[in-house]
């Protein structure tokens, strides 16, 4: 699998590299933002890993970039892990946020899950269809409308709420959401609470009404019907 890394630290960029390499992947190391869309379409990797803090085009522009115009994997990994980077990363497109310092064997498992996702989604994918009252959620075009009326939401929040619009009115283990929408155990609850904040706010739903998301504390999260 040939790997894009993007690593404004020339030393960590030179580690990780061999890291990756000895774990067999086929790496491309960039230390700068510059031409950073342009050297992605002349390499055509199959994953990219993008720092945050970049020369010259932050990685948060590099995912947004990249996104208009393809959806492979893009994992950020990088140093940051404030809230609002972390909720600004998975709003450009981003399908994993790393903070660092993170285990190679980690973040190999990462690049992994994010690919086994891409590769099984098609086929489970072909004609998901989910509704509830007046929300509709199509997980194959990545559609999400609300009474008719078209939404924005990224491509893992339209996986969260695919799954909590095919069980209306019942509770949504974490576990079972992070699976669905990771493809790994044990994966970020962090994450995935930014995510239910962002689809609450992008479908305009009011605690107490039907369509609300209710998270139910250590068990998950279930679609209010009423």
């Amino acid at each position: 699998m040939r790997v894009l890394l993007f690593e404004d630290d020339t030393d960590m960029l030179d580690v990780t590299a061999y890291a990756l390499r000895k774990c067999g992947y086929d790496v491309i190391g960039v230390a700068d933002g510059a031409s950073a869309v342009e050297r992605w379409r002349r390499e055509r990797p199959d994953l990219v890993l993008l720092d945050v803090n970049l020369p010259h085009m932050s990685g948060f522009d590099i995912c947004r970039e990249i996104r208009k115009q393809s959806s492979l994997p893009i994992i950020m990994v990088t140093a940051s892990g404030d809230d609002t980077h972390v909720v600004e990363g998975f709003e450009s497109g981003a399908d994993d946020y790393v903070v660092k310092p993170v285990s190679y064997r980690q973040l190999a498992m990462r690049m992994r899950a994010v690919m086994e996702r891409r590769r099984d989604g098609p086929m489970v994918e072909s004609s998901a269809v989910a509704k509830s009252g007046d929300l509709r959620v199509d997980l194959s075009a990545h559609e999400v409308r609300k009474a008719d009326v078209p939404l924005r939401l990224t491509r893992l929040e339209t996986r969260v709420l695919y799954l909590l619009a095919s069980n209306p009115g019942r509770v949504v283990q974490t576990d079972r959401l992070i699976e669905f929408v990771w493809s790994y155990e044990g994966g970020d609850s962090f994450a995935l609470k930014t995510h239910i904040c962002h689809i609450r706010q992008k479908l305009n739903l009011i605690k107490g009404h039907p369509g609300y998301i209710s998270s139910v504390p250590h068990i998950g999260y279930l679609l209010e019907t009423a």
